[in-house]
């Protein structure tokens, strides 16, 4: 950790005695689970100084805390130990002199009272399995950054960040230069829209999240994306006319089978769990709508248009930035 946040540190991650003991389990988004294909278009643009491929890792992390901006766990590995790269004590071996330890500068005792814990067994702390090898490692970044997301997470955020990185570190100053540091990620990240390219009418963003979706699932009606009639209220283009969005097609104007409605599920639960990598503006299944802006919020529910294809009973629709 940098020098001038040493006093900072021995207020690090307090350790919660009064926690009640926990039998962990292993996080249900573990690293790549969400995908494990690589982004060629559309994808999150490499930050300045940010090291090529944590992007993913922290959208990963973030996602296990609904409506966690990934760029406030950037922040925070950044100011702890440069991204892990720091040869401080404590950061890749060892503890400080706070005792504090790993990327995210955990105390051992708030990680559960051993630096290597099995995921599995009976602890007090914050130990987390972000690779999925079974053990919840101080020093392994994916480990770190999940349990980093899981305090914040259970210390307020997203809805009261500033007071949930507070309680990562007990210093405004400190809460302050994360926030800023977030606030940069997300602005040098921002995606911007496409025009569409192609035989296929659609932009590079939506043809990617289309043709990465489709390398998992097999879409038993076909896939709908460029409409030429598309329009909204107003006069304006439609999304599908301006090639940023498609429809997965589960049945045909009634409703699908129970199996193409879990296909669905999953379908829109994909999008869910990559909408920051494929900068996904929001989904609709089933007369619901999610966005990321909104994801604290979950699903929520849409007026009724009539008809099951209106309603989107038997497509999920997504739109893309």
């Amino acid at each position: 950790m940098r020098t001038v946040l040493i006093l900072a540190v021995a207020l690090l991650l307090l350790p919660f005695a009064c926690a009640p003991t926990m039998l962990a389990l292993a996080s249900p988004l573990m690293l790549g689970l969400a995908g494990d294909s690589i982004v060629k278009e559309g994808a999150v643009a490499g930050l300045p100084g940010l090291p090529q491929g944590l992007e993913r890792l922290y959208q990963t992390a973030a996602n296990t805390c609904a409506g966690l901006d990934w760029t406030v766990l950037a922040a925070i590995h950044k100011i702890e130990s440069d991204f892990g790269r720091s040869n401080l004590p404590g950061v890749k071996a060892g503890t400080n002199h706070a005792g504090a330890a790993g990327p995210m500068q955990f105390l051992i005792s708030t990680w559960g009272g051993s630096a290597r814990i099995k995921i599995g067994s009976r602890f007090n702390g914050y130990a987390s399995d972000g690779d999925g090898d079974g053990w919840g490692d101080v020093y392994n970044t994916a480990d770190a950054l999940f349990a980093a997301a899981k305090y914040l997470c259970r210390h307020g955020a997203p809805r009261a960040v500033r007071q949930a990185v507070y309680a990562y570190n007990h210093s405004w100053d400190y809460v302050d230069s994360v926030l800023a540091l977030a606030k940069t990620y997300a602005d040098a990240s921002e995606l911007r829209p496409e025009q569409p390219r192609g035989d296929d009418r659609v932009t590079p963003r939506m043809r990617t999240a289309r043709d990465l979706l489709l390398q998992r699932f097999r879409i038993p009606f076909g896939v709908g994306c460029y409409r030429q009639n598309d329009s909204v209220a107003g006069g304006g283009r439609g999304e599908h006319h301006l090639g940023r969005a498609c429809d997965f097609m589960l049945s045909r104007g009634t409703k699908p089978s129970p199996g193409n409605q879990a296909l669905g599920d999953a379908i829109a639960a994909w999008f869910q769990a990559n909408a920051a990598r494929l900068g996904v503006s929001y989904v609709i299944w089933k007369q619901r709508i999610w966005s990321p802006a909104r994801a604290g919020e979950g699903w929520r529910t849409m007026s009724d248009r009539g008809g099951v294809t209106d309603n989107h009973f038997d497509h999920v629709h997504v739109t893309v930035l």
